[in-house]
Formats: structure tokens, C-alpha cells, sequence
């Protein structure tokens, strides 16, 4: 929280027995990125965190049926049962777990509320949600690259995920994480060495080459800087 730069950059670390308690972690640190980012205030952010770690809870012990077929058994529904009477969590906490799969458009579960009718919490943990589930998720065929899961969340703005909380959203997750290996418009292959904060798509890529001489040749290209320079592809 004191490291305004920070920039999340996720690592799988899942396995059967574990996946549930990362992906809660994950969401939750994401969530307290985005709530900096938003100004919330530090009572703001721990309703936030907590909110973020319990927003799965009422899948324990769920079956399919019990999340597909009656909305009132749906996990928002049964979370939210759970969290509202707990006294050691405000009511805004169990809202986070009850709305985070809400929508814009009105046509998310379990209410089908819109807009405004959405708390702030909620349309935070969705996109964190939404995230981590893309990057993490075989249910969708196959894991997505972070520049793949966020491009499709772009093409959610407004409809299925929050405008502002989105745009927070770019400023805290490293699209092309330091460390990945990637091709530029220009041909050339190098590895991310740096970010720029509120910039995911414009790194810093370090390319080594040999010279004529049969030396190395390294040089780093900043994206920020060399704007008609473009990462064409991310290379697995």
C-alpha cells in the first residue's frame, strides 16, 4: 500500500488444493490496487480486502445444480447469507460477495442490478475477478496471456464491467509482466525489463543482438518514448 508503483503481476502458483484460496488472494490484492488508485480512504480499503478474500465464500461445500438452477441458491446468495450476520463484518462486506457478479447492463446474477444500484466494492472485486479467472481459467479452453485477458475485458467496458474501474483497473495490472519475452513491430525479440505506471501496454524491452564484430550488442527500447514502436506479439 505504500508503493504507489507497484504494478501486480500474477504467478501461477495454483494447484486442485489451492486454487480457490490464491485466486481470493490475487483478487484481494488487485482490489486494493485499484481502491488506492480510486482514493479510498484506509476503512474503505480494509471493508475492500476482506470483502475481496470472502467474495467466493458461498461456494463452500456448492454443487453445480445449487449454482445453476434457483438464483436464491446461487453462491452471491448463499455468501451474502453467510457474511450479513456475521457482526464482525459490516453489511458492505457481505454486499461484495452478493453483487460482484452484477453488471452494468443490467444483466448480470443474481438481481440484475445496473449502474449505480452496484456498490463501488463490488464493481471493483468484478473486474479483479474477471481477471484472474481469464488468466487462470480452463473453462474458457485454454489460459489467456495477460495482453489477451485484458484486451478482452476492454471489449466489457460499460456493458459487463464498470468504465472508471476499469481504466484504474490498466493502471495496476503489468499487461507484458518484466521477465516475458516479446516481439516488436520492428522484428526484433527482447525481454520486458520495465514498466511505466499508467502505461501497461509501454514497456521497456531490452534486445541483445550480435554485432558485426560477433560482440553482443544490448539496447533498450522504452515504448513510452519510441511511440511508433508496438509489441506485436508475446512469445510463450
Amino acid at each position: 500500500m505504500k508503493n504507489r508503483d507497484v504494478l501486480i503481476q500474477l504467478t501461477d502458483i495454483r494447484t486442485k488444493d489451492n486454487d480457490m484460496y490464491v485466486h481470493a488472494t490475487n483478487v484481494c490484492m488487485m482490489s486494493v490496487m485499484m481502491g488506492l488508485n480510486l482514493g479510498l480512504n484506509q476503512s474503505q480499503l480494509k471493508e475492500l480486502a476482506i470483502g475481496a478474500l470472502l467474495h467466493d465464500i458461498g461456494k463452500v461445500e456448492l454443487t453445480a445444480d445449487d449454482d445453476s438452477k434457483d438464483l436464491k441458491r446461487h453462491h452471491t446468495w448463499r455468501g451474502f447469507e453467510v457474511l450479513k450476520n456475521k457482526r464482525e463484518y459490516s453489511l458492505l462486506i457481505a454486499h461484495v460477495a452478493f453483487q460482484h457478479h452484477e453488471q452494468p447492463d443490467g444483466e448480470g446474477l443474481p438481481r440484475k442490478l445496473s449502474g449505480d444500484q452496484i456498490h463501488l466494492y463490488a464493481k471493483i472485486v468484478a473486474v479483479a475477478n474477471t481477471y484472474d479467472n481469464l488468466l487462470f481459467d480452463l473453462s474458457q479452453g485454454r489460459r489467456l496471456l495477460p495482453h489477451e485477458a485484458t484486451e478482452r475485458m476492454m471489449a466489457m467496458s460499460g456493458t459487463k464491467l464498470d468504465r472508471e474501474v476499469l481504466i484504474q483497473f490498466l493502471k495496476t495490472v503489468s499487461i507484458y509482466p518484466t521477465g516475458s519475452s516479446v516481439r516488436l513491430s520492428t522484428k526484433e525479440t527482447g525481454v520486458v525489463v520495465g514498466q511505466h505506471r499508467g502505461l501497461p501496454s509501454r514497456p521497456i524491452v531490452r534486445i541483445a543482438r550480435q554485432d558485426n564484430d560477433g560482440g553482443l550488442e544490448i539496447k533498450e527500447v522504452d515504448l513510452a518514448k519510441q511511440t511508433t514502436v508496438f509489441v506485436e506479439t508475446v512469445l510463450v
